[in-house]
């Protein structure tokens, strides 16, 4: 269940924190929908390295200040590692007692993994099962999670949860985009095009079945190379899938609606090659961003927001069950 968590109508405040942006914003629920309880955002300075102790040093300030400026309920956030932190794969291994699973998973990523094994936290989902089983595995290390959640205890908040940004995704597309009778079979590849790095999902309405992280984002887009680049990687994503899974039926490009016109025109030509129709995903439009006096709340304006919260609307969604 997604909504578990909502107590009083406030959700836990759910904290995206990029490599250009940290973004905290809280849902509520209102008739017939969600309701933004508190927003807030704050941009790294450009002379601090994302990642870097300076860096962890600001993120602990610019979060205490936006936990005021918010006006959020409570001090309790779900948030998710940073996606570069996130090893993924997908695996296939043969069918076994549920029990060794877990081993076998571990067994069989623990080579490619990016940091030792010993430390590494797991978390993987069977996505199908043939003459052998199938599994996405996401794994982070587990000392850059206490590292992260420092920074939540030193600035005075209790992390609830650690999410994954596949998921997170996931839980958008479920809430907003996702809720007619027909999406709940329907095949769908979500894509997210952040500041460094550009997240690819493919769903089958709550259940994930592909995830990769493309490193390249906006700002590496600065020329036509490099942009078709970017759109060869989804397209070979969405061939891989389909050669291995089916067919893909639907692709949301997740994003604010004063996206990069250009962005907008490749990605739709992208699904015209793929045969499937497209359509931008803002968030901000299935929700209402007003407060009950009436003020705008935070930073959220849907006229003219070139900022995409669909991460940090996806951990607000967050449930343990």
């Amino acid at each position: 269940m997604v909504f578990s968590l909502f107590n009083n109508k406030a959700a836990p405040i759910g904290v995206d924190m990029g490599s250009e942006y940290i973004k905290m914003l809280q849902l509520g629920k209102a008739e017939g929908g969600f309701t933004i309880i508190g927003a807030a955002v704050e941009q790294r300075p450009a002379f601090i390295e994302a990642g870097s102790s300076a860096w962890q040093h600001w993120a602990i300030k610019a979060i205490k200040q936006l936990a005021i400026d918010g006006k959020f309920k409570g001090r309790k956030v779900v948030t998710a590692m940073p996606a570069s932190d996130v090893f993924i794969d997908q695996i296939k291994i043969p069918k076994m007692a549920e029990e060794k699973v877990r081993e076998a998973v571990i067994a069989r990523v623990a080579p490619k993994l990016p940091f030792d094994p010993a430390t590494a936290m797991v978390h993987y989902v069977m996505t199908g099962a043939g003459s052998e089983s199938e599994y996405i595995v996401m794994a982070t290390d587990r000392v850059k999670v206490d590292h992260h959640l420092a920074i939540y205890e030193r600035a005075g908040l209790e992390a609830q949860a650690i999410a994954i940004w596949p998921l997170a995704m996931v839980w958008s597309y479920v809430s907003f985009f996702g809720r007619r009778k027909n999406d709940l079979e329907s095949t769908v590849m979500l894509l997210e095009i952040g500041a460094n790095f550009t997240k690819v999902v493919i769903c089958k309405h709550s259940n994930l079945l592909f995830a990769r992280l493309v490193n390249i984002g906006v700002n590496q887009l600065k020329d036509e190379n490099t942009m078709r680049r970017l759109i060869d990687e989804l397209g070979a994503c969405a061939r891989y899938f389909e050669t291995q899974k089916g067919r893909i039926e639907r692709m949301i490009f997740l994003t604010s609606q004063s996206t990069d016109k250009i962005l907008c025109e490749s990605v739709v030509k992208l699904a015209r090659d793929l045969q499937v129709p497209a359509q931008i995903g803002d968030v901000l439009a299935a929700i209402e961003v007003s407060t009950d006096d009436g003020q705008a709340c935070g930073p959220i304006e849907r006229r003219g927001n070139v900022l995409n919260w669909t991460g940090a609307v996806g951990l607000g969604l967050f449930s343990e069950n």
